[in-house]
């Protein structure tokens, strides 16, 4: 193998890994798709493989979605999965989601209800309690309505100390 060859490989690999490093390793809930879904998530901290959430720190969730129809209420549906048990995340499940909502084009407070077709912004912190236990696990978070699922996604991540 030549050495250019090599050198424009290294540095293409290098700059593809470089320009996904703030996308969120997220992947869709089942029977959704969500286009775009990596592009419209953030969650700090959290790693190009996987979240790691620390004990006794807070984690910020921030994504983008556009309902198609009028949500009069929303609702955090957030749990991790560990051994295929759905354990759901303290003061943070079953908990409306209205005043994490702002106008993406604004940055304004969007109140519920929130109109159809328009994009929004939610952003969460929450914290990660210190009798968690210290496991891989994948976090299952979504939005809805009380019903249907406006947005859902779920990424894998660890608790450590």
């Amino acid at each position: 193998m030549n050495k250019k060859f090599l050198t424009v490989a290294i540095l293409l690999a290098v700059s593809i890994i470089a320009a996904r490093g703030d996308e969120t390793p997220s992947e869709q809930c089942s029977g959704q798709n969500y286009e775009d879904l990596r592009e419209r998530i953030q969650v700090q901290p959290c790693g190009m493989l996987r979240c790691k959430l620390r004990k006794g720190t807070n984690t910020t969730v921030v994504f983008k979605f556009k309902p198609d129809h009028e949500i009069k209420q929303l609702t955090n549906d957030v749990y991790a999965v560990i051994a295929g048990l759905p354990l759901p995340f303290v003061g943070v499940a079953g908990v409306s989601a209205c005043a994490q909502i702002k106008y993406a084009d604004s940055g304004e407070p969007a109140p519920c209800p929130l109109a159809a077709d328009k994009e929004y912004i939610y952003t969460n912190s929450f914290h990660i309690e210190k009798f968690y236990p210290q496991v891989p696990l994948r976090v299952h978070w979504g939005l809805n309505d009380g019903n249907t699922d406006i947005m859902c996604f779920e990424i894998p991540a660890v608790i450590a100390k």
